[in-house]
């Protein structure tokens, strides 16, 4: 009874963790976007306020936040599903001297100014990327476009300054020693001799420093400037630095103005970290504390203890934070102090961890874009997800009775798991995120019915009520436990080893199944205990489409079955191969350079994403993205779209024919735009006057080479390991015969792709994901009743091939529930998800019908082929496992023997 009593409170608390997770999420998104903006800036206002840490004050604030729906709880959307910012930063390379293209040369080892600017490009886009990672933005995505431009987009973000300020800060630090106060003083002088009645005016002292007010600044810089360029004005060891900006807090509005060694003692390149920290001296304001690696520390204590006494300017992107006076010698860390906000000392901090642009960047132009699936998709596809679950609830409790009402409680209850852990982790949400709740949901009625078909199998053997649900889950179990065991390994090599959308999607697979095998295991479990102890359930009633004893024979179809196969993946693949070569190409614009196209249509009325993505698509453009974009928050009909296309579908752009001589050959880029404003032409009434393109950008690849590798390696590593496990739970043959059946079936769906004219894009890439998870799940179930029943009949004279064809009728019944209810949500996604969801629904419905094939017809015959190839050398098979408890007649010796199981 106590083992009940701690099972039923670890359930309730559970679920109550599950929905204190779960509410902010849920809260947030019934906010309207002023109530949410406004929420935002009362939180920020809070936090821009010091206060001294307690333990009962911040629990209090926590528990207040929590209330008012925090948006730091909720589960992120990725940008395929909510849009947000978007921006293009140019390399500012046509600023560099000679002298900076030398140096960068020697830096990088390159002599050609084109592939110095290449690798700037790239230098850059990593920094960028370390920047975005540490920013609040989920799922950033981040290409470059031609050869000296970045694009950035940032799911979620409406703050465009904080995102330029933070991406395209240089992040170069120095620190310069102080001119001492003559010295200063009869410069400052000469500069104002030079230029009269523009310098000193405008200056005062303030606690010993220059300053400028802030209404002077911009005079002061000018003047410096022109000093500058005055020869000998300025000694060419020293430079003018003005301080940074006063921050929103300060009353006093000046810049401090500093004469400073212009060759620095020590740079920022040796930073090994930075963090923000609130400023103890000054509560409103926040400062920077920084560690230098072994070699920069003991360089930077050598010149500070050198210039004791002296003040020691910080100079960030040739802006002077702070100055103070040396005081001592410093050592392997530092702070960086100065008017810093919390948000500056937090974006700051980000900025000296990613390290310093290699060359300045500029704003080439920003925006709001929307959705990348349009809100008209992601509505679809949250109907269509909707309605293809309440099938499958209806179904489940249609086919099992009370069993089925249990099992679709216990589907909820992990529902609400899954979503709690996610906030709780504060995931994101993406399409790659989609396929893996919907595996999680397979695998949860999966689990479920493994459990109800043992109960039914024991209830026909004629056991009580209370055995058959003991006997249930209890042999139910251990092939749950593998099922999820492997795909476990997947999703976690996944999580470590993959990148982006492939991550997303690890991490959703991960959290579903720890939810999952709970659930089906002790939720339900704990359900039929109630049920039992109340007297509430006498029997386990149950209907059933698959006869209780069925003999096909599935083996002796392993042939045909293999000829069939590699039919399949030959043509399929030759196919591919021939795509490849001669176009077009079998990769969409997620894995290819494209063009990035903002057309803006004069239409009083607001023109849906879905009519540009229906008269793109009879354009016959084989894929394109569309999505809403905006360059500023205005009202009215806004009417610009991003659209992005493939540069390598020459058969979308009007076929080139020879150009006379002289005449000059429109590029292919021209070309496409053309016709993509061709194809617009009928929603503006057929008046070219009113389809207009802002720009033409472009743009990589936006998985990039570097995903798709990170991709590959991840699936092999996974697959690795789980040959691993099922060669440590089973045999070697059966963990080969699993993962050759993975391939096949990962190769049947690239080939029916490819057949079918469609293109791979990163939701066809999740979706391939879950096939293997899928799959893999299907081929252990089946493995694991072959193996207990080579428990079960060994030393009765029963050959592997009947033992194998009778744990596949016995688990046929489990097979077709399964893969008919996962399918009733994904053939529901691919007719009534919309257009972009229906590539991805069907590679889930090619991945589903082939995975139980593959464990039907390939995974068991391939692990037969391998213990006949033994059999060769080792006459016998000896078996380690001890024999089960579960008892059947004993059987004749089949004439076929081969295989045969013996002691």
């Amino acid at each position: 009874m106590q083992k009940h009593t701690i099972r039923t409170v670890a359930i309730w608390f559970t679920i109550i963790l599950a929905v204190i997770w779960i509410y902010p999420t849920v809260g947030w998104n019934m906010l309207t976007a002023e109530q949410k903006e406004a929420r935002k800036a009362q939180w920020e206002a809070e936090d821009a306020e010091y206060t001294k840490p307690g333990m009962f004050k911040d629990t209090a604030k926590s528990l207040r936040r929590w209330w008012e729906f925090d948006n730091n709880r909720i589960i992120n959307l990725g940008l395929d599903l909510q849009g947000g910012i978007h921006m293009v930063l140019g390399l500012e390379t046509d600023k560099l001297t000679d002298a900076d293209w030398e140096r960068l040369g020697n830096q990088f080892g390159l002599a050609d100014r084109d592939d110095i600017e290449q690798h700037l490009q790239d230098v850059a886009l990593q920094t960028v990327r370390r920047r975005v990672a540490e920013f609040e933005a989920q799922e950033p995505l981040i290409t470059a476009m031609g050869s000296n431009q970045i694009q950035v987009q940032l799911p979620g973000e409406k703050d465009i300054k904080r995102a330029q300020n933070l991406i395209m800060k240089t992040a170069y630090l120095t620190f310069n020693i102080v001119a001492g106060e003559q010295e200063t003083s009869k410069i400052y002088a000469a500069i104002e001799q030079r230029f009269p009645r523009r310098f000193l005016p405008f200056m005062k002292t303030y606690r010993g420093s220059v300053v400028v007010p802030e209404e002077n600044i911009e005079r002061i810089r000018q003047v410096v400037k022109e000093a500058q360029e005055v020869p000998g004005l300025i000694p060419e060891t020293k430079k003018i630095l003005i301080g940074q900006a006063p921050n929103k807090l300060e009353t006093l509005r000046q810049h401090e103005i500093y004469l400073v060694e212009k060759e620095p003692i020590m740079t920022g390149e040796g930073l090994s970290m930075a963090v923000a920290r609130p400023d103890e001296q000054s509560p409103s304001q926040w400062k920077i504390l920084f560690g230098w690696n072994a070699e920069s520390a003991t360089q930077f204590a050598k010149a500070t203890q050198a210039n004791i006494g002296k003040g020691m300017a910080i100079v960030l992107d040739d802006v002077a934070v702070s100055a103070p006076v040396i005081r001592s010698q410093i050592g392997a860390s530092g702070e960086i102090t100065g008017s810093f906000t919390r948000e500056q000392a937090l974006d700051l901090a980000i900025a000296l961890n990613s390290g310093a642009m290699p060359v300045p960047v500029k704003e080439d132009y920003s925006g709001y874009v929307g959705a990348s699936l349009g809100s008209d998709s992601v509505r679809a596809g949250v109907w269509s997800a909707i309605i293809g679950i309440a099938l499958v609830i209806i179904i489940t409790l249609a086919y099992y009775r009370i069993p089925g009402l249990i099992a679709d409680i216990g589907l909820f209850l992990n529902a609400l798991m899954l979503l709690g852990l996610m906030a709780y982790l504060h995931a994101t949400l993406t399409l790659p995120g989609i396929a893996g709740l919907i595996l999680t949901i397979g695998m949860a009625v999966d689990a479920n019915v493994l459990v109800f078909e043992r109960m039914r199998e024991e209830r026909r053997n004629g056991r009580s009520l209370l055995a058959t649900i003991d006997l249930g889950y209890s042999r139910a179990a251990t092939t749950v436990i593998d099922s999820n065991v492997t795909t476990l390994i997947a999703g976690l090599v996944l999580m470590q080893f993959g990148t982006g959308p492939v991550q997303g999607f690890a991490v959703t697979l991960c959290i579903g199944i720890v939810t999952s095998v709970y659930t089906a295991l002790i939720v339900t479990r704990a359900m039929f205990d109630f049920l039992t102890r109340h007297n509430l359930l006498s029997d386990v009633k149950m209907n059933s489409v698959i006869p209780a004893v069925t003999n096909f024979k599935f083996m002796d179809k392993r042939y045909y079955c293999a000829i069939f196969s590699a039919i399949l993946i030959v043509v399929g693949m030759g196919w591919f191969t021939y795509r490849e070569i001669n176009g077009p190409s079998n990769f969409g614009v997620d894995f290819t350079t494209g063009t990035n196209v903002v057309v803006r249509l004069d239409n009083d009325q607001p023109v849906q994403v879905g009519a540009l993505r229906d008269a793109l698509g009879a354009a016959k453009f084989p894929d394109v993205r569309v999505q809403e974009y905006t360059t500023e928050q205005a009202e009215g009909v806004n009417n610009r779209f991003l659209v992005h296309v493939s540069s390598e579908e020459e058969d979308a752009a009007p076929a080139a024919t020879p150009a006379p001589a002289g005449e000059v050959v429109q590029p292919l880029s021209a070309q496409i735009v053309e016709k993509i404003q061709t194809a617009l032409l009928p929603i503006v009434g057929n008046d070219a006057a009113k389809v207009n393109v802002e720009s033409v950008e472009t743009v990589g690849a936006a998985v990039g080479k570097r995903l798709i590798i990170d991709a590959i390696l991840a699936v092999f590593y996974s697959m690795f390991f789980i040959t691993l496990y099922l060669w440590f739970r089973y045999e070697l043959r059966f963990a080969l015969g699993g993962i050759l059946a993975l391939f096949h079936d990962v190769l049947i769906t690239v080939g029916l792709f490819a057949l079918t004219g469609r293109q791979i894009n990163m939701g066809v890439v999740a979706a391939i994901l879950t096939v293997i998870g899928y799959s893999l799940n299907d081929t252990v179930v089946v493995f694991d009743r072959i193996r207990e029943d080579m428990r079960l009949y060994r030393g009765r004279g029963m050959g592997l091939l009947e033992i194998m064809n009778l744990a596949i009728n016995e688990t046929l019944s489990r097979t077709t529930m399964t893969s008919g209810l996962t399918l009733v949500v994904v053939i529901v996604l691919y007719f009534f998800g919309g257009e972009v969801l229906r590539d991805f629904a069907f590679a889930l419905i090619v991945g589903i019908v082939f995975g139980t094939y593959s464990s039907i017809f390939v995974a068991s015959p391939l692990a037969y082929f391998l213990q006949r190839f033994q059999s060769k050398k080792k006459a016998t098979i000896t078996d380690k496992i001890e024999p089960g408890s579960r008892h059947r007649p004993k059987r004749q010796k089949p004439s076929d023997s081969e295989g045969e199981v013996t002691v």
